[in-house]
C-alpha cells in the first residue's frame, strides 16, 4: 500500500490518481498535507504529490473524452464535500470510469458510483442554495464582505455566480469554517487560506441604516395570520440564519 500526501486540493488529489494509475497502484491512501489526525494511521510507503496544473488539465481531458463532463463534474462535487475517505471514493470513481468508459453514468445501482453522485448532489444543493443565501454587507475597508459556514467547501463554485451578479464592487466572501476566503478585486477572483476573523467587521454608516431598515420591512411586513414557521423553517433551514440580517433583530433606531 502506498499513502500519498498531496496539498488537499481536488488538482492535488488529480495528481495522485495519475501517480497511482503509472505505478499501478491498486490500494492507495489518500492524506491531506494539513490534515495531522491522520498522520502516522496508514502503514506503508509514502509519496509526496506535486500539484501540478498541466497534470490535472491532462487527466480531465483524458477522463472527459472517456466517460463525461458531467462524470467529472460529479467527481468534483463530491470532493469537495469532504467527507471522511472522500478520497479514495473518487479515485475508485475516476478509475472505474477509465475502465468503463461512458457507462460509468448509468452504472446509478454500483458504488463508487451511486456514493459518489449522492454526495455530490448534496454538495449542489447546498452550493446553489447559498447562491440565494450569501448576504454581503459594505464594510469601512471599502468592499463588500459576506460570511458563510456551509457543510461542504463550495467557495469555488459559488464564487463566478457573484463575479456575473456582483461584478462592480469588490468583495470578499469568508467560510468561517474552513478559514478560506473568495476575494474579488473586480479583474478576477481568487482563493485566499487561512483567513481569520479576529475582530467584528466594521459597517459603514449607509450599510448600518439600510440593514436595519431591511429587519424592519422583513418583520413588519409579515402577515400574521399566515405565519408558519415550519414552512419558514423548511425553505431556510436554521443552519443558514446565522448570518442572514433578516432574522437578526433590528436596531432600536435608526
Amino acid at each position: 500500500m502506498t499513502v500519498y500526501h498531496y496539498d488537499g486540493s481536488f488538482e492535488g488529489l488529480l495528481c495522485a490518481v495519475v501517480d497511482c494509475l503509472e505505478v499501478g497502484e491498486n490500494q492507495p491512501e489518500f492524506v491531506r498535507n494539513d490534515d495531522p489526525q491522520v498522520a502516522g494511521l496508514f502503514d506503508g510507503v509514502s509519496r509526496e504529490v506535486a500539484t501540478a496544473r498541466d497534470v490535472a488539465v491532462a487527466f480531465r481531458k483524458r477522463f472527459v473524452v472517456a466517460v463525461s463532463q458531467e462524470a467529472f463534474a460529479t467527481a468534483r462535487y463530491a470532493f469537495h464535500s469532504q467527507k471522511a475517505g472522500i478520497e479514495l471514493l473518487v479515485w475508485r470513481y475516476l478509475t472505474m470510469g477509465l475502465q468503463v468508459g461512458a457507462r460509468l453514468c448509468g452504472m446509478l445501482a454500483e458504488d463508487p458510483v451511486h456514493s459518489v453522485n449522492r454526495i455530490a448532489r448534496h454538495v449542489s444543493h447546498e452550493a446553489h442554495k447559498y447562491k440565494g443565501f450569501v448576504r454581503f454587507q459594505e464594510v469601512t475597508a471599502g468592499f463588500l464582505y459576506a460570511r458563510i459556514e456551509p457543510e461542504a467547501d463550495i467557495l469555488s463554485f459559488i464564487a463566478p455566480h457573484f463575479v456575473e451578479r456582483v461584478g462592480d464592487r469588490p468583495w470578499m466572501i469568508h467560510d468561517l469554517r474552513r478559514r478560506e476566503a473568495a476575494l474579488y478585486d473586480l479583474t478576477s477572483w481568487r482563493l485566499i487560506r487561512d483567513i481569520e476573523l479576529t475582530a467584528e467587521p466594521t459597517l459603514t454608516a449607509t450599510e448600518q441604516d439600510y440593514t436595519a431598515l431591511w429587519q424592519r420591512y422583513f418583520q413588519r411586513h409579515a402577515i400574521t395570520e399566515r405565519h408558519n414557521p415550519k414552512l419558514q423553517q423548511k425553505h431556510v433551514p436554521l443552519r443558514y440564519r446565522k448570518h442572514l440580517v433578516e432574522f437578526k433583530s433590528p436596531r432600536t433606531s435608526l
